[in-house]
């Protein structure tokens, strides 16, 4: 027994010796010995929050204006977001950029758009610092520092501002949602998304919709949010605390809602614009959102006073109206459904809650409207007696409808102009923040300047989370926006921010210590093909400590002032990548060019094996805008039904489909209409089948299909065909035909049940 005990005591002694021998010098850390015997476990540590980390909630409304919420004297009833409203702040003075990719890049990163390659908009990206939508790795986003801090994070919805030639599923994905800091994506990787039928991602794989027939993006946005968060409780014990960047498609077009929805505002808007904006303005005079002495400003070049309307033009645009309005409040409805799982969670009072819009109200439908918002996409614009064949379904499946300019400007009330512009209408948004244990006060507004850049610093701030020196393994630069957290407490804290530049496609403004110098450069936003020369003449300047709307140019009567800060925008914008100024013209002949080029280096040849999906028109073989023939091996097995190739959709592309072994092609011009042509017979087997498809103008083509070399059926076609793009949102696919299907009466998408084999496009550059 004595022997025992002191082999046990020499054994413990060895072992503390040898423990001791390879302890570390900072306490509580792993001992490591040779073997497991003769070491100590320490903690297994990673990143936490802070005990009592609020949850961070943000949604991004599109494309809407100051005057349009409920919240800021708006005649679409956002109930939701008015109980947001009244458990927190609004902002009376908060500003975004000019357009959608811009403001989302800027508030994600803290910085300025331009500083962070998104200048304007990504679709449109080209070889200028400013402009090339590579968001660098030096300015890590909200999400990677709260990631960092212990967070989980999560991205539904919009997903725009990264180059549109890494929108497939072969990436690169440094600039999707996973490459910029979240765990987390659902949603959809372009400007807009047909809200019955979206192409949309989880992570990095194309989502399939479900098989319902009362599917709305925005309620299935609504369902993935809550499942995300709900998600967390698999962990057990304390829930991490989360970001959520909630993006919703409404209410940029195209303005879809359900018809219940629909039927809600039906007649609501019969008494036009201009009675509107007057409602809208003594809202917010009573509110006290605005001066009480506020007036309207004049309307712009081109909008008509609704008296002078036809009776067919009011009632084409009030529905244009009923429409948007619809499609707003329905967001705000799962808006709210959101706010409720978070209540019953018992979360909602330790969430930090942001609603804004990315830029005011989209004056894009041009004078009329459009039924198809893709005609404007193309550089054309629907009449008023277009528009009127499709009332019936205006904000139903069968359009893609945006409301005319004049219910933009109703909706930035009491701002002049629109989106894209660098007058206040443009860029001076809605700006909700509430903390129901972080911010005492409730329902008050704060009149400090702000803007986009100002939320992440805000929100860092608010959760105690410090910016990342370092973020993936690169230095960070420093962060441009300004926290607006001094103003919580305090709405008579003197303004932060000092100075802020606005530019987009040549429209710029500067804002110093509450002047304003404004440079209208392209006021007709809808139409690509004005390209006005860039100049500094006709700078106009604002004294908004007096003239908060811009009523009153001053450029006159002081110049020194503007040249002031005609100087200050110029330091501006050799800081932060600003130039070279441009218009969207000459951005789309940049990316023309460099289209052409890999066209020539290529020989305009593209191959396929077997079944491809979710390529996007900057990707794939433009036949949305060239002349081409295609070759395709095909096995149409015992049926031979279902889509070959098809880019594009209901509102404008080009398909080729086999119905019961016939090969049937499919065209639709971007006014909608179908025309197709058919084979005379059946495929017997295995077949190469064949299509040119030659463009002799810009409203005329002629398509031949082949069969084992043999022309079996050829046709002319008519109609306003693409010159730019078939749609932001549909892709090019072989063996099916997701989103919305090019050919009627077949359900998307349409997967082929045969079997496909190698796919040639040769595509002819133009001639000249």
């Amino acid at each position: 027994m004595k022997a025992h005990r002191l082999h046990a005591r020499l054994s413990w002694l060895a072992l503390t010796a040898a423990v001791v021998a390879a302890a570390p010098t900072a306490a509580g850390q792993a001992v490591i010995g040779r073997t497991i015997d003769t070491s100590v476990e320490g903690p297994v540590v990673r990143p936490a929050a802070r005990q009592g980390a609020p949850n961070i909630l943000v949604w991004v409304i599109d494309d809407t204006g100051f005057g349009q919420l409920s919240a800021y004297g708006g005649l679409v009833d956002t109930p939701n977001i008015d109980r947001v409203a009244a458990m927190g702040l609004r902002y009376s003075n908060y500003h975004s950029t000019p357009i959608c990719s811009a403001s989302r890049a800027s508030l994600l990163t803290g910085r300025n758009s331009h500083e962070v390659h998104v200048g304007g908009h990504s679709a449109m990206a080209i070889g200028f610092p400013g402009q090339d939508a590579l968001v660098p790795r030096s300015a890590g986003t909200i999400a990677e520092n709260l990631r960092q801090a212990g967070y989980e994070t999560f991205a539904v919805g919009k997903w725009d501002h990264l180059p549109p030639r890494d929108a497939s599923a072969a990436g690169p994905f440094t600039y999707w949602p996973s490459g910029q800091g979240f765990d987390r994506f659902y949603g959809f990787l372009s400007y807009d998304a047909d809200n019955f039928a979206p192409l949309l991602w989880s992570d990095h794989s194309p989502a399939p919709l479900p098989a319902d027939p009362a599917y709305h993006l925005s309620s299935d946005m609504a369902d993935r949010a809550i499942a995300m968060i709900g998600a967390r409780q698999a962990a057990g014990g304390a829930r991490a605390p989360f970001f959520l960047y909630w993006a919703t498609g409404a209410g940029h077009s195209p303005h879809h809602a359900p018809d219940e929805w629909l039927a809600r505002y039906r007649g609501k808007f019969d008494e036009g614009w201009d009675v509107a904006r007057e409602r809208i303005l003594a809202r917010q005079k009573a509110l006290g959102l605005v001066p009480a002495d506020a007036e309207l400003p004049p309307r712009p070049e081109g909008m008509k006073p609704w008296a002078e309307l036809s009776a067919d033009e009011r009632r084409l645009y009030a529905r244009a109206m009923e429409a948007f309005a619809a499609q707003l409040a329905h967001a705000d409805h799962e808006f709210g459904r959101i706010l409720d799982a978070l209540e019953a969670q018992g979360e909602l009072d330790n969430t930090i809650i942001v609603v804004t819009s990315d830029n005011g109200a989209s004056g894009e439908g041009a004078v009329s409207g459009t039924y198809s918002e893709q005609l404007m996409a193309n550089g054309r614009f629907a009449t008023v007696a277009e528009n009127l064949a499709h009332i019936d379904e205006w904000g139903r499946r069968g359009t893609y409808p945006l409301y005319p300019v004049g219910w933009a400007v109703a909706g930035d009330t009491p701002f002049r102009y629109y989106k894209q512009t660098a007058f206040e209408g443009g860029i001076h948004v809605p700006l909700i923040v509430a903390w129901q244990r972080g911010i005492a006060a409730h329902g008050e507004i704060r009149s400090q300047y702000a803007h986009i850049s100002d939320v992440m610093p805000t929100l860092l701030e608010a959760a105690g989370v410090k910016p990342a020196a370092i973020v993936n393994g690169v230095r960070q630069q420093p962060i441009s926006g300004t926290s607006l957290t001094y103003s919580f407490a305090d709405a008579g804290a003197p303004d932060a921010k000092k100075v802020q530049y606005y530019e987009m496609y040549g429209n710029r403004s500067i804002w110093a210590d509450g002047w304003k110098a404004v440079m209208p450069h392209r006021l007709q936003t809808w139409d690509f093909k004005k390209q006005p020369p860039i100049t500094d003449q006709g700078w106009q300047l604002f004294d908004q400590r007096r003239d908060f709307n811009e009523l009153h140019d001053l450029a006159a009567q002081n110049p020194r002032k503007l040249a002031e800060l005609q100087r200050l925008f110029d330091r501006e914008a050799r800081k932060y990548n600003v130039y070279p100024l441009t218009n969207t013209g000459a951005a789309q002949r940049l990316m023309a060019a460099k289209a052409e080029r890999r066209l020539a280096e290529t020989g305009g040849l593209f191959r396929y094996q077997g079944r491809v999906s979710r390529i996007p028109e900057a990707l794939a073989p433009p036949i949305h805008t060239h002349s081409f023939t295609m070759t395709m091996a095909v096995d149409p097995g015992q049926r031979g039904n279902g889509t070959l190739m098809a880019m594009g959709g209901r509102f404008g592309g080009l398909g080729l489909y086999l119905r019961d072994g016939v090969p049937v092609l499919a065209l639709r011009t971007m006014d909608g209409k179908l025309s197709r042509l058919a084979a005379p017979g059946r495929l017997t087997g295995k077949s190469q089948i064949g299509l040119r498809f030659d463009r002799i103008g810009p409203e005329e083509a002629r398509a031949t299909i082949s069969v084992d070399g043999k022309d079996v059926a050829t046709s002319s076609f008519q109609g306003a065909l693409s010159v730019f793009i078939f749609s932001g949102n549909e892709t090019f696919d072989i063996g099916a035909d997701p989103g919305t299907t090019v050919l009627d009466g077949i359900d998307a998408p349409f997967g082929f049940d045969g079997k496909i084999g190698e796919t040639r496009f040769v595509v002819s550059s133009p001639p000249g």
